[in-house]
C-alpha cells in the first residue's frame, strides 16, 4: 500500500498514476490519494478490504492518530457484530467530538490512551476498543465485544478502570450496562447472543460452560444452563470444513451423529436441551425462538424440577472449562 506523494517520488506521473488507477487499471484506490495492486485487493474477503482501508486511513493521516473502535477491533481480532454503517475510526489527541466523512470516523479525546502496537500500528487497548464499541453501537454490540475481549484474557479489572476512565464521555452508560451482562464464559458471538436470548426469558441466572458426566466417563461442557435446562448454540461453522472458512475436521454428516449422540447423552443425566441458532437471535425469529425456549424449559422444570442434583452441580464446580488466554498478562493463566 502506497500514497500518492510516494508514487510520484517513485517515479510515476501524474498521467501515469491517472491512468493506472482507472477501473480497469493495475492500481486500485484503496482511499483517496492511497493505493495497492488490484490484484492484491481482489482477493480478498470483506474484513480484510476494511483492514486495508484503515491502514489507508492511517498513512494518509496528517497528524499522529490511533486506530480505534471498529479499526481497531480488526487488527486486534475483537469479534464484533457488523455495524448498521461500516466505516474505519481513528482517535486524535483534541477536545471531545466525533466527525465521519467518506466512510471514516475521526474522533477526538483529550485522555491519555492506552495503545497496543500491531504490525508498526497503534491501537487502543483491547479493553479500551470494547468500550468504544459499546459506546457507539450500543449495548448488544459492546456485549459481543467485551465478551470477546474477556474470553482473550482481558482482566474484568482493566475493563471496570477503563470504565472509570471514562466516566465522564458520552453513551458510557451503554458500555457499562454491556460490562455488567458480560461473560467470559461465552467461545462466540452466537454464544454471546444465545445468553442474550435466555436472559430475555426471565427464568434465572445463566451459568456458561457447564461440565457435565456422560457415558464413557467422558466429560463435556454446555454452552448455557438454567436450572434443569441446558441451551446449546449451533452455529453453521461446525458443519463447514476449513478451507470454506469454518472449523469441521469430519464430514458434516459425521458431525451432526456426533451431536445427536452428545445430545442423547447429556440429556440421560437428568437435564433438558434446546437448540439455538444464528436466525433465533435477531427478528423475525427472536419471538418465536423465544416462545419455543419458554416451552422447552418449562417441560423441563416440570419432569426434573428446577435445580439439578447435588452431585451434578458439584461435578461441574470442581471441572470448570479452562481455556488458554491469546494475550500474555504477568501472573494471569487465563480470562478473568
Amino acid at each position: 500500500m502506497f500514497s500518492r506523494a510516494q508514487a510520484i517520488r517513485a517515479g510515476y506521473t501524474e498521467r501515469e498514476v491517472k491512468a493506472l488507477t482507472r477501473p480497469d487499471g493495475a492500481w486500485a484506490v484503496v482511499r483517496l490519494g492511497v493505493y495497492c495492486e488490484r490484484a492484491q485487493l481482489d482477493q480478498l474477503d470483506s474484513r480484510s478490504r476494511w483492514l486495508f482501508k484503515d491502514r489507508a486511513a492511517a498513512l494518509s493521516a496528517r497528524r499522529p492518530v490511533t486506530m480505534s473502535h471498529d479499526s481497531a477491533a480488526r487488527l486486534l481480532e475483537i469479534d464484533t457484530l457488523d455495524p448498521l454503517s461500516p466505516a474505519s475510526h481513528l482517535t486524535l489527541y483534541g477536545p471531545c467530538g466525533s466527525r465521519t466523512n467518506s466512510g471514516l470516523t475521526r474522533h477526538r479525546d483529550l485522555l491519555p490512551l492506552c495503545v497496543e502496537r500491531v504490525g508498526g500500528l497503534v491501537t487502543t487497548s483491547y479493553a479500551r476498543t470494547a468500550i468504544d464499541i459499546a459506546r457507539w453501537h450500543g449495548y448488544r454490540h459492546g456485549l459481543v465485544a467485551i465478551d470477546s475481549v474477556r474470553r482473550l484474557g482481558v482482566p474484568h479489572s482493566d475493563l471496570e478502570a477503563e470504565l472509570d476512565r471514562m466516566r465522564c464521555h458520552p453513551h458510557i452508560a451503554r458500555a457499562r450496562a454491556a460490562l455488567a451482562d458480560s461473560d467470559a464464559g461465552s467461545e462466540s458471538v452466537l454464544e454471546t447472543l444465545g445468553r442474550e436470548l435466555v436472559a430475555s426469558l426471565g427464568i434465572g441466572d445463566a451459568q456458561t460452560q457447564f461440565a457435565v458426566r456422560i457415558a464413557g466417563d467422558r466429560v463435556v461442557w454446555c454452552d448455557i444452563r438454567v436450572g434443569c435446562h441446558l441451551f446449546e448454540c449451533e452455529g453453521r461453522l461446525k458443519l463447514v470444513p476449513p478451507e470454506r472458512g469454518g472449523v469441521a475436521s469430519e464430514p458434516p454428516e459425521v458431525v451432526v451423529w456426533k451431536q445427536q449422540g452428545r445430545r442423547t447423552d447429556i440429556c440421560a443425566e437428568g437435564f433438558g436441551m434446546s437448540r439455538i441458532v444464528w436466525a433465533d437471535c435477531f427478528e423475525p425469529g427472536w419471538e418465536r425462538a423465544r416462545d419455543r425456549l419458554r416451552k422447552e424449559y418449562d417441560v423441563t422444570t416440570a419432569r426434573f424440577g428446577r435445580e439439578p442434583a447435588p452431585h451434578l452441580l458439584a461435578f461441574a464446580e470442581a471441572h470448570p472449562r479452562r481455556t488458554a488466554s491469546r494475550l500474555w498478562l504477568p501472573g494471569v493463566g487465563t480470562a478473568a
